[in-house]
């Protein structure tokens, strides 16, 4: 019950804000230029150029998600981006980011999706991740693909079908069709 009003509540704000940034924008922009019409799309219930969105627990940011554009649709509470850039932060602080060419956050089911040129970097280990598309488990804190998946970084070099990752541990499988190229011999 509690999750069901916490998630109903932050929606509630998130599209009061966007709504307001909306209603901000759209005045400003009738003032300065003459009035032209408007065609509503009936599927759309916000459009937002330019958009910063984060997820906190315990008073700590887990996720922070910016986007060249976003639009949320009326069913489902489904919300579509363009230009997707994504940190996601470990327990101990470390940082994994991702970027893509779009994405979708599913705020009842918890889920981020992006797809398009997908690449996660993580800062310290130094790890590249290249795949076509990837989902993010809110609660879980787990990415996964079914997809080819290649991850380089100075020591190594790894290809495989399927991926699942725990962001908190830093862990991560391949789950088939695995190659391995070692550049280390400590490895």
């Amino acid at each position: 019950m509690n999750r069901k009003l916490r998630a109903s509540l932050s929606a509630f704000i998130v599209l009061s804000i966007m709504g307001l940034a909306v209603l901000v924008f759209i005045h400003y922009k009738t003032r300065e230029l003459p009035q032209e019409d408007f065609v509503e799309d009936e599927k759309v219930e916000v459009s937002i150029d330019r958009i910063h969105y984060s997820g906190t627990k315990d008073g700590r940011v887990e996720w922070e998600l910016d986007a060249r554009s976003a639009s949320r649709s009326r069913e489902g509470g489904l919300t579509l981006f363009e230009d997707v850039k994504a940190t996601f932060y470990a327990k101990d602080g470390a940082a994994y980011t991702l970027t893509a060419k779009e994405g979708t956050l599913r705020e009842l089911s918890g889920e981020i999706g992006v797809s398009g040129d997908v690449v996660i970097e993580s800062g310290e280990e130094g790890y590249v991740l290249r795949t076509g598309s990837l989902k993010y488990r809110i609660n879980e804190k787990e990415v996964s693909t079914p997809e080819r998946v290649t991850v380089t970084s100075e020591r190594l070099d790894l290809e495989g079908t399927g991926f699942q990752g725990q962001i908190d541990t830093g862990e991560f499988r391949l789950l088939k069709n695995v190659k391995a190229v070692f550049r280390d011999s400590r490895i």
